[in-house]
């Protein structure tokens, strides 16, 4: 199988740069959350399921109550 529909956001949460990182392998999205430091992110979290936009979301919260706590 390959990867399809990659897309790749950045978004900056309690002033550290995100990356919010989303593809389908087969009929499942994954979705992965980074700092977003060149050659050097450490990923966060991360989410599968069937629906891309209700894993970003899941792994968005996630983040936020990571970083702003």
């Amino acid at each position: 199988m390959q990867t399809q529909d990659y897309v790749k956001k950045t978004e900056t949460i309690n002033g550290r740069n995100i990356a919010f990182i989303s593809y389908k392998v087969g009929d499942q999205y994954y979705c992965k959350a980074e700092i977003d430091i060149p050659g050097a992110g450490a990923r966060l979290t991360s989410a599968k399921g069937p629906d891309r936009a209700a894993i970003e979301k899941d792994v968005r919260g996630q983040v936020v109550g990571m970083v702003t706590t």
